[in-house]
């Protein structure tokens, strides 16, 4: 389910050739990297580390673009959909969207220009996601 979802959010993006990385985690596993990578130690939800860097998705067109890392943390995101009362598949949907954008420069960190921005964009490909997988 997060591979196709990542497929169609990357397409629309505009990153269809690029490649990316999944992994879902506990929450131990997400409390150590959260602290190696940002000196926070707790744990998260999810985690987006970059291979772009500043770079932007421009490519030459020689390999996929690698696009970077998304970690997700499954007992975070239980939690959160029962909180908020959805399904644990939305939430994992959600944390993978949230974590896709940030790798591409989305930054809801920023200001309230840059968060509304973000907030669009995931609002949008997850109709889109959930579009295609109501067809299916």
């Amino acid at each position: 389910m997060l591979r196709q979802a990542a497929t169609k959010a990357l397409s629309i993006l505009g990153c269809a050739d690029a490649e990316l990385s999944i992994l879902v985690a506990g929450d131990m596993k997400m409390r150590r990297l959260n602290r190696q990578w940002r000196g926070i130690d707790k744990t998260t939800d999810v985690l987006s580390f970059s291979m772009l860097e500043g770079e932007g998705v421009s490519r030459d067109g020689a390999a996929p673009l690698v696009l970077g890392d998304i970690i997700i943390s499954a007992p975070r995101a239980l939690a959160q959909a029962v909180e908020a009362g959805h399904s644990l598949e939305e939430e994992m949907l959600f944390l993978l969207v949230h974590g896709i954008l940030h790798i591409l420069g989305y930054d809801h960190e920023k200001g309230s220009k840059e968060k509304r921005r973000m907030e669009k964009k995931q609002k949008e490909l997850l109709i889109s996601i959930m579009e295609k997988k109501r067809q299916e």
